[in-house]
């Protein structure tokens, strides 16, 4: 009975530091990365771009964007979903919508004749964080929100 006590009140003990130590590791307010690929939607430090599922491309006639790419990093969802209400009116965009759900936080802003959706997603080990930028129906460029099209959001790793 004593060695049952023993185990449980170790293994309670690296228990919570384990806890204390994940809660420790993420900042509660992000900062820029200055390297973002996307220089009116900073992305926080903390996460890379994962080049083979990410693109963009400039329309050569109007000068719009269609930008899809896919990031991985530690930050926790909350705060990285707080970094862009924080970051992006700075830029010009504007927040249309955000959502929450099982399926993690999407974000609508709208500049001009652009429209960017930023989805975030938890994951095993990592953040996904995916920014999505199209030309909006105003500009006759494509679907106002991307939500719903399996061609403009690259699928999500496995969990």
């Amino acid at each position: 009975m004593k060695w049952n006590l023993k185990i449980a009140t170790a293994l309670t003990g690296l228990t919570v530091m384990a806890t204390l130590a994940g809660c420790s590791s993420s900042p509660t307010v992000l900062t820029p990365n200055p390297r973002s690929p996307i220089a009116d939607v900073p992305v926080p430090e903390g996460f890379h771009i994962v080049l083979g599922k990410s693109e963009s491309t400039v329309v050569p006639s109007t000068g719009l964007r269609i930008v899809n790419e896919y990031y991985k990093g530690s930050p926790a969802r909350l705060t990285t979903a707080r970094f862009f209400l924080d970051n992006l009116p700075g830029n010009g965009w504007k927040l249309r919508e955000e959502t929450q759900g099982s399926g993690g936080i999407t974000e609508f802003f709208k500049k001009g004749d652009e429209d960017c959706t930023i989805t975030i997603r938890r994951g095993w080990f990592h953040t996904h964080l995916y920014i999505i930028i199209t030309p909006n129906q105003a500009s006759g460029g494509g679907p106002a929100t991307p939500a719903g099209s399996t061609t403009t959001m690259p699928a999500a790793p496995p969990s």
